[in-house]
């Protein structure tokens, strides 16, 4: 069925020549009515056929054609039984008539009703309506009149003519601008058109000497409209051309294509063209000066009314660009340079919050990137509650917010306090519960905070240094000071330095004894990473970890202290000192989809037993996502590695989260351990942890042993475990057989001679 569309056209074809091979004049009006005819039956067959929504249209426009041919068949029928014709006949009352309603037709197909925005497609239609009008007056009908003037109904009919091609060629600019001008169909109906309103103007301005019923070679116009019409309604995709929904600005966008824009530009010229040629003809300026005049005047008017709409349209444009532009597209906020251009206006009295979300990464490589969005439109949300109108709320980059406000109105340590207030409660996202950190870091350019003034970047730069300054800190909200800036250059040298320090063994493992409190005997080692920097200082944990956890280098350290942890623990075993392992883990690893396969690895390679290694995390971050936590740590769990709870009581305090968590050893962080002997609620802390998580099933390791007071009370308390100084300094690999021998013998004799 979709291929009728091409039969037709060969078909149509074949009558446009057969119009001139048959050897009557009436064969040939014949095959010019079949053609006609055929192409009225091929617009209805169309459009039940493919059932466009806007049929009424194609029906019209097939009513419009079926009044056309019953005037070629009036017209043929008075030749054949008058001899003649009289000129106006029934036949051009049927001709005059179809031409609105086909013309009407036209016009549903691109438009269902008026809108106040398409006054643009109007106005270029009346313009090209006026300029094509003007040249229809002056060189056919006006001279075709000359001698009489408008008068009687032949005059009437030989100017409604013309009109009626200006009235189709006015639809015709509205088909032009419309947005389905892509459609096959469309641009053959358009077709169809421009060639019906091409031959009754070559007809109009033609000097006909012939009888009207004679065939004429201009008749092959007619003939091929049909012929266009029918195929466009039969081609498939008709069924495409819809009424479109489209915004205001878009339907005045579509009134300014460049096809448009030239075919206005000579509309507009007609008038100065049609003076210049009737005062070259010398004809006078009494017959054509005042068609010339009135065409002008009503060209000007209409481009006027177009410029005013393209400025309209240009200052819409430019206020929609300019708000996306100073938009961010996903939490609707403010962007960066919103933000950089607020801070121009604060005249150099302004002060900045930047708010990052601590490990949002490890959201966004655990859950997908399409979580790691809702977090951050939730996270906008939470934000909202915070500022009021004199304060924007931008989204920087990322998980990077920042507040900005004039600073004599706004209170900085308030507002960070309120953010962290508001980050307190968890988020619910679905069926997942997130519990979402922030830093805050506040920079201000007001006189009273800098001698110098700075510009928009530089102060969202120094807030930035003043966040990443948060992030180090408890309350987890730094105010930027100049020392910032030696930091942030010194972490980027120190990259570039721990990178170096991988590759050519800078890095060493010291190594901590655990006693068992029980045996009184060392048990096992806590593998403790130091870093000793070419300038002679060694550097602990806390001075690196953070900028590499902050890059893709925590993976590669973590592989090297497994690694280096795990071969030496295989070297004690073929020496015979078995000990437990225990090597801590960031954050960064706990969320790192290779971690169960490196950790696995790694065990084979050393033919080490699972139950022996213990992988230390911290509370803190095994509850920024429990589920995920949970997940992983079972994974381990499920390989027989134990998973230990770090510096247990800084973060969360809460067994009932831990429960949750598949691990099966707490270590009570060495704060509360060591200031047991001398602060009563330590002691207690300490003693109710014990209490719990002996309950609970987990075994409990004291950090932080220093003297034997503290070593005799967790014994007392059935601590499973202890380590600090009082037990054994961190030592190098070759030491660790020494060390546990003296502490082994130091503990031995130490009980002995309290048991004496």
């Amino acid at each position: 069925m979709t291929a009728w569309w091409r039969w037709y056209a060969v078909l149509g074809a074949f009558g446009c020549v057969a119009y001139f091979l048959v050897p009557t004049v009436v064969m040939a009006q014949s095959v010019f009515v079949l053609v006609g005819a055929s192409a009225v039956a091929a617009t209805v067959i169309g459009t039940r056929m493919h059932r466009p929504r806007n049929h009424t249209a194609w029906l019209t426009i097939a009513a419009g054609t079926a009044l056309w041919v019953l005037g070629d068949i009036a017209f043929e029928w008075i030749h054949i039984t008058e001899g003649s014709v009289p000129y106006p006949s029934f036949a051009d009352a049927l001709y005059l008539v179809g031409y609105p309603v086909y013309g009407f037709g036209l016009f549903l197909l691109v438009r269902h009703k008026w809108r106040a925005s398409e006054r643009g497609h109007v106005a270029n239609s009346a313009i090209v309506m006026v300029a094509f009008g003007l040249l229809t007056w002056t060189f056919a009908v006006q001279p075709a009149l000359s001698d009489g003037g408008i008068s009687g109904t032949a005059g009437l009919v030989d100017v409604a003519y013309p009109a009626m091609d200006i009235f189709l060629l006015g639809l015709l600019a509205h088909f032009v601008g419309s947005h389905q001008w892509r459609a096959v169909s469309y641009r053959l109906l358009t077709a169809a058109v421009l060639l019906l309103v091409v031959t009754d103007t070559l007809t109009n301005f033609a000097i006909v000497s012939e009888s009207s019923a004679d065939r004429s070679i201009l008749d092959v116009g007619w003939t091929l409209s049909y012929v266009l019409a029918g195929v466009a309604a039969l081609h498939p995709s008709m069924r495409r051309i819809t009424r479109p929904n489209i915004e205001p600005d878009a339907h005045l966008m579509a009134s300014f294509t460049t096809p448009t824009v030239v075919v206005l530009t000579a509309a507009t010229l007609t008038a100065p063209i049609v003076m210049y040629i009737e005062v070259i003809r010398a004809e006078p300026i009494s017959e054509w000066g005042w068609a010339v005049l009135i065409s002008a005047g009503a060209l000007v008017i209409l481009v006027i009314l177009r410029i005013t709409d393209l400025l309209r349209l240009l200052h819409t444009q430019t206020v929609q660009l300019r708000a996306v532009a100073d938009t961010d597209h996903l939490t609707g906020l403010a962007n960066l340079r919103a933000l950089e251009h607020r801070i121009w206006e604060g005249a150099g009295d302004t002060t900045v919050l930047a708010v990052d979300i601590d490990r949002f990464k490890e959201i966004n490589d655990t859950f997908g990137r399409g979580l790691g969005d809702r977090v951050l439109v939730a996270v906008a949300e939470r934000l909202h509650g915070v500022v009021d109108e004199s304060i924007m709320l931008a989204r920087l980059a990322g998980d990077e917010f920042a507040l900005c406000g004039p600073t004599d109105s706004m209170d900085p340590a308030a507002l960070a306090l309120d953010i962290q207030r508001r980050f307190a409660t968890p988020v619910e996202l679905g069926n997942m519960t997130l519990l979402i950190e922030a830093s805050v870091g506040v920079a201000s350019n007001s006189p009273a905070a800098e001698d110098d003034e700075i510009t928009p970047d530089r102060l969202v730069q120094r807030a930035d240094l003043a966040v990443q300054a948060a992030k180090a800190t408890q309350s987890r909200v730094a105010f930027y000071d100049r020392s910032m800036d030696r930091d942030k250059s010194e972490q980027l040298i120190m990259l570039g330095e721990l990178t170096t320090a991988l590759e050519s063994d800078q890095l060493q493992l010291l190594y901590q004894p655990q006693v068992d409190l029980a045996s009184m005997t060392v048990v096992g080692v806590e593998a403790l990473l130091r870093w000793h920097h070419p300038n002679g200082t060694v550097l602990g944990p806390s001075a690196f970890l953070p900028t590499a956890e902050r890059t893709g280098l925590i993976r590669p350290l973590t592989r090297y202290v497994l690694t280096q942890a795990l071969a030496q623990h295989a070297s004690w075993e073929q020496e015979g000192l078995p000990l437990r392992m225990a090597v801590n883990i960031s954050t960064r690893n706990l969320f790192d989809d290779t971690l169960i396969d490196q950790v696995r690895t790694i065990l084979d390679e050393f033919d080490c037993r699972a139950e022996l290694l213990t992988l230390e995390v911290t509370e803190t971050s095994a509850m920024t996502d429990p589920a995920g936590a949970t997940e992983v740590l079972s994974a381990l769990h499920a390989m027989g590695v134990q998973v230990a709870i770090d510096d247990y009581g800084t973060g969360y305090s809460s067994l009932a989260y831990i429960e949750r968590l598949p691990v099966q050893e707490l270590k009570i962080d060495r704060a509360f351990v060591s200031g047991m002997a001398h602060s009563p609620a330590h002691a207690a802390i300490v003693r109710s942890t014990i209490d719990l998580a002996r309950t609970l099933g987990l075994s409990v390791t004291a950090e932080g042993v220093e003297d034997e007071m503290t070593m005799t009370t967790l014994r007392e308390l059935h601590c499973s475990r202890a380590q600090g100084f009082h037990l054994g300094r961190p030592s190098t690999a070759h030491r660790i057989p020494a060390v546990v021998a003296e502490v082994n013998a130091h503990l031995k004799t130490a009980t002995g001679e309290r048991i004496s």
